[in-house]
């Protein structure tokens, strides 16, 4: 079986076609760029993932990008953070307490949205009005009542035309389009199943412990950003990923990767039917971190196939590991945000095709790419990899999964009226 070659320029192509006619008809008030011309970006959040975008990311993208400002509501790390930024990338930015301000700067072309989860359609939405690109990482909806603001969201970035890229950076590789062009021809059968498991030994958020210690160091109110005031709390400033009121957990956190990779590889729109089941179970977990540790989730997509995501924080096995279930065997690789080589074989069913990596070489972690793509965007007037229509689709995908665990009940996504409901029974 001959290993599959395929164009990049081809695959973002189909991925984001449906989009790409609409948003260009919208029109764009941003600064129209050259091909060449600096582009001035601002950093909206300059946590732990911020940071790794402007440290590890965006200098091997592109040259032209240029940091310009910052936003955090750390006092502390607005204080220290742009010398930071002058010894990786060469630039000093200015800095802004409030995001607002920073998008009213003349010389920010572009954002990354770099926030806790909850903010993220608010914070695009603004940067949509205010004709600013934006990388915005995932997910962009973390929880059941995120689906309004995803729809208001991504109706106000179709309207601006302006270029978003989601922080899946997993389908800017090239075994994007090399798993697309395999399953599209079909050497394997029909695909029927994907499983995807990720987990660690304790979950991802006890890892977060650096933030202010007393509510004079930050600003709690835009911390919050519209939920329930309540006094200021240090964990949940710094470990908010497992708190409920702001993360699904692993369903927000880990499933809007695997979902977008599925969406892009498959070509398939937003699941049509979700069933989740989780909880708290982690040993020794501390009991003020309220989001599941422990899901899985079946999503099941009109185009014939279904999907199941599990976490089982506490264990880390099987963990990075995702297979593609067709009628004659299965293809392999790691989990959504860094794939790998994928791997495709007849394992499962026979013993007629062995295992044979799908690309010459291993690919390379796909962020600088996913940069890459985003800024070549802006430039060309074209769509990202996973522009606005895909991060609905997962932003759907996440908002149907935690319906249906906090409703206990499988559930549907009427497209027309873009509402999540019970099934009928």
């Amino acid at each position: 079986m001959k290993r599959v070659q395929s164009s990049r320029r081809e695959f973002l192509h189909t991925a984001v076609a449906a989009g790409t006619a609409a948003t260009l008809a919208a029109g764009s008030y941003a600064r129209v760029l050259g091909a060449n011309d600096r582009i001035g970006v601002g950093v909206i959040g300059c946590g732990v993932r911020g940071r790794y975008i402007v440290q590890n990311m965006i200098p091997p993208a592109d040259a032209n990008l240029q940091i310009v400002a910052v936003n955090d509501i750390w006092k502390h790390r607005m204080a220290t953070y742009p010398d930071q930024v002058k010894q990786q990338t060469g630039d000093l930015p200015r800095t802004f307490a409030d995001y607002r301000d920073l998008l009213d700067q003349a010389d920010v072309d572009a954002v990354i949205i770099a926030t806790p989860a909850h903010q993220h359609c608010g914070q695009l939405s603004d940067a949509a009005a205010a004709g600013k690109h934006a990388y915005v990482e995932k997910p962009i909806a973390p929880l059941m009542e995120s689906l309004e603001e995803l729809n208001g969201c991504y109706d106000a970035v179709q309207k601006s035309g302006i270029v978003v890229q989601h922080g899946t950076q997993g389908v800017s590789g090239p075994q994007g389009p090399a798993l697309r062009d395999f399953l599209a021809a079909g050497p394997l059968g029909k695909l029927f199943r994907i499983e995807s498991s990720v987990s660690l030994v304790r979950p991802y958020w006890t890892f977060y412990t650096d933030g202010p210690k007393s509510a004079g160091e930050t600003d709690w109110t835009q911390f919050l950003y519209g939920k329930p005031d309540r006094p200021f709390d240090a964990d949940m400033h710094a470990a908010w990923m497992g708190y409920y009121d702001f993360s699904s957990g692993p369903m927000c956190g880990w499933m809007s990767h695997f979902s977008n990779f599925v969406h892009a590889v498959t070509g398939s729109g937003c699941p049509k039917s979700a069933t989740a089941w989780g909880g708290s179970y982690v040993p020794g977990r501390d009991p003020r971190r309220t989001a599941p540790d422990n899901v899985s989730v079946v999503l099941e997509y009109g185009e014939g196939f279904y999907t199941q995501f599990e976490s089982h924080f506490g264990s880390n096995y099987d963990t990075e590991s995702t297979r593609f279930m067709l009628e004659k065997g299965m293809v392999e690789t790691r989990f959504g945000h860094d794939p790998g080589n994928p791997v495709y074989s007849s394992k499962g069913v026979s013993d007629e095709v062995p295992e044979q990596k799908l690309l010459e070489e291993d690919p390379p972690y796909p962020g600088a790419a996913h940069v890459r793509d985003w800024a070549d965007a802006i430039r060309s007037g074209t769509q990202p990899v996973s522009n606005m229509d895909m991060g609905y689709r997962q932003g759907v995908a996440v908002a149907m999964a935690d319906t249906s665990y906090r409703l206990q009940r499988k559930v549907v996504f009427d497209e027309t009226t873009r509402e999540i409901k019970p099934a009928q029974a």
